[in-house]
């Protein structure tokens, strides 16, 4: 799945700060950090169950299945970073080769490295809660600094594994369709219009994406168009009417419909546990 929280379609990553309740098995093209800012969430990788607690962080690759179980504690703060080939381009190949044993990282404050990347996450949580232009600029340089310094650490680690025998270089093929999710899903996109726009039929298309994201690229749009609707739901007063033409849903009855069968309640039901303005 894609989780793309930016309300602005310009924006090709998340980044943002929550209490990273419950969310089922899912898979997505796309790295997702997530950096415990207070007491501890749970996650599950590949059927896995982990606990980061305050200071650590999880790391899932592209295409790991994973899932959120937790608590309604309001007192939990993550700090969720998500990005994909739209903002990594060809380093994006350096992530996905990386294979790890443990996919929860504690930072030791004897290590520079370690401190100046605890620092980089605690930078950009401040800067997410302050939401303004100037903050996205930061945002940005940010991820881009923290990718590296993961990069070197995971490639350091003795915790490297043989990675998996995937031939991700076809992610590249179909970087315009990503694009087509990340910076137009407000509008009405056809399979066939992904396949023209990668250069492929739509059969071979299809197979093609579901192969790399481990998904259909319908299933991926409107899971896009639901996170984004989540953090309008979240960050405004928008009727819900609204928000569905915002997310290229037109018809408020499917994406009620879309909204509860990806996020396992109605849109009503998610403002209110979830509001923060």
């Amino acid at each position: 799945m894609f989780y793309q929280s930016i309300l602005e379609s310009t924006s090709p990553y998340v980044a943002r700060v929550g209490s990273l309740g419950n969310f089922g098995e899912h898979r997505h093209g796309d790295i997702e950090i997530n950096y415990c800012l207070a007491e501890s969430f749970n996650v599950i990788i590949d059927k896995k169950s982990y606990t980061a607690s305050e200071g650590q962080f999880s790391l899932v690759g592209p295409m790991v299945s994973h899932e959120y179980k937790n608590d309604s504690n309001k007192n939990r703060k993550v700090l969720t970073i998500i990005i994909g080939i739209s903002f990594l381009k060809r380093h994006f190949i350096e992530f996905s080769k990386i294979s790890i044993d443990s996919p929860v990282f504690e930072l030791d404050p004897n290590e520079k490295a370690h401190r100046d990347l605890a620092e980089l996450f605690l930078e950009t949580a401040m800067q997410c809660e302050r939401k303004n232009e100037r903050c996205e600029l930061l945002i940005q340089g940010n991820l881009y600094k923290i990718c590296g310094y993961l990069i070197e650490m995971i490639l350091k680690s003795e915790a490297r594994k043989e990675h998996r025998n995937k031939d991700l270089r076809k992610v590249e093929n179909i970087d315009k369709a990503l694009d087509l999710i990340y910076y137009r899903y407000p509008e009405q996109i056809t399979v066939e219009d992904a396949g023209a726009i990668s250069g492929y039929g739509k059969s071979n298309f299809c197979k093609i994406f579901k192969n790399i994201t481990g998904d259909t690229f319908h299933n991926m749009l409107n899971r896009q168009r639901i996170e984004v609707a989540c953090n309008l739901l979240s960050n405004t007063n928008l009727p819900v009417s609204e928000i569905a033409l915002k997310v290229g849903l037109c018809e408020p009855k499917t994406f009620c419909r879309v909204f509860k069968s990806v996020m396992g309640v109605t849109p009503g039901i998610y403002r209110k546990q979830n509001i923060i303005m």
